[in-house]
């Protein structure tokens, strides 16, 4: 294969070369402090809330939408409004932008309480709804595991939550669901966080949807008062604007392109050799998202063989990439030999039968020419 094919889009995806053309004038010319008084600024500003309207509109009008820098920013902003007072329950699975803040703040003495996960990443909903309670503040479920795809039904989980204690904030953390998996909020999920470079936007431009009925939301972030007072900072015209195009495109096809993955998916696992291969992904994991792993081997190995062959995969979350093992996964239960050889395969829709048959018989090879170097 001549081009590099890239298949880590859980990590980052390409920008949309369109969508940067089309909104180049606010990179070239139109690069004005939106909150300035002089009439180019206040063009930048109607800009800004004309792609705000935009997002909106594609996602829920009972929402608002808080420009962020990215979902790890969105995500802290959620818990950091709600994290003087009760408790916070989340996940064993969820990104660490959700992990690692609630474990630091546990380490400093606040109430935080994490459910069990099941063998696909999703929650153990009896479990999570057993650490609610009346003193609960806030719940944070993670739409789409970002390392096996697992989908939670969280306008479900929100509800049972709800029904045990009306008063508390249910957040969901949808970077990997948002403009890839057709989904409406319910009225009992209150805050949603978004990112655009996960959906061929720019790296810096994130989002907090905001139900219109939830109180006490703190900026993390003060200064100049932008986005209502709860982020400032001057804004990304440019990123927004490229983010505003992008979100419109991903949900005028969302459910034909998701159909078309869940074919690609079913595809791509009828051609790996499963004497090899162990699926962590199941069938009702996101088409987006497939982890396997190839027990006995080192993924790490596999991945760059396969980065000599012009594929780029991942072996997990890109932003724990330091620790040895998956941490989700181990939550999970799965044996140090399968979590060493796990390498997760993240697809767009442009991604064609062609380059999976080149993916799958390249990581069928690799795979057996390790398995006989180990055998030797």
């Amino acid at each position: 294969m001549d081009k590099i094919l890239y298949l880590d889009n859980a990590a980052t995806t390409k920008p949309c070369a369109l969508a940067l053309k089309n909104n180049e004038k606010f990179n070239d010319f139109e690069f004005y402090n939106p909150s300035a008084k002089y009439k180019q600024a206040l063009n930048a500003k109607m800009a800004i809330d004309d792609a705000k309207r935009k997002i909106i509109s594609c996602f829920s009008n009972n929402f608002d939408l808080i420009f962020t820098s990215c979902g790890s920013e969105s995500d802290n902003t959620a818990i950091f409004s709600y994290s003087n007072r009760g408790n916070i329950i989340s996940t064993l699975g969820e990104h660490s932008a959700i992990h690692a803040p609630l474990t630091e703040l546990k380490n400093k003495g606040y109430d935080s309480r994490f459910a069990k996960i099941n063998k696909d990443g999703t929650v153990n909903v009896e479990h999570l709804l057993s650490l609610v309670d009346k003193n609960t503040v806030l719940v944070s479920v993670m739409h789409v595991n970002n390392e096996t795809g697992g989908i939670n039904n969280v306008n479900e989980i929100a509800k049972q939550c709800k029904q045990i204690n009306p008063r508390l904030i249910f957040h969901v953390d949808g970077v990997q669901a948002f403009g890839k998996i057709p989904f409406k909020p319910s009225d009992d999920i209150d805050l949603y966080s978004v990112s655009a470079h996960k959906i061929n936007g720019l790296k810096g431009v994130g989002g907090l949807f905001k139900n219109k009925k939830v109180r006490n939301l703190k900026p993390l972030i003060y200064g100049g008062g932008q986005e209502n007072g709860l982020r400032s900072g001057t804004e990304n015209v440019f990123g927004i604007k490229v983010f505003e195009s992008v979100t419109v495109d991903k949900y005028s096809k969302i459910k034909e392109n998701y159909a078309k993955m869940l074919e690609l998916k079913e595809y791509f696992l009828s051609k790996i050799d499963k004497d090899i291969f162990y699926v962590i992904s199941n069938v009702n994991c996101s088409p987006y998202v497939i982890s396997l792993s190839a027990v006995g081997l080192k993924g790490e190995v596999l991945l760059h063989k396969l980065e000599d062959d012009g594929i780029i995969v991942g072996t997990g979350s890109a932003c724990s990439s330091k620790n040895p093992f998956s941490r989700v996964l181990k939550e999970a239960g799965y044996a140090p030999n399968v979590l060493d050889g796990v390498i997760r395969i993240s697809f767009m829709p442009d991604i064609t039968i062609e380059e999976l048959d080149y993916l799958t018989n390249q990581l069928n090879l690799r795979a057996k020419e390790l398995k006989r170097a180990m055998n030797k």
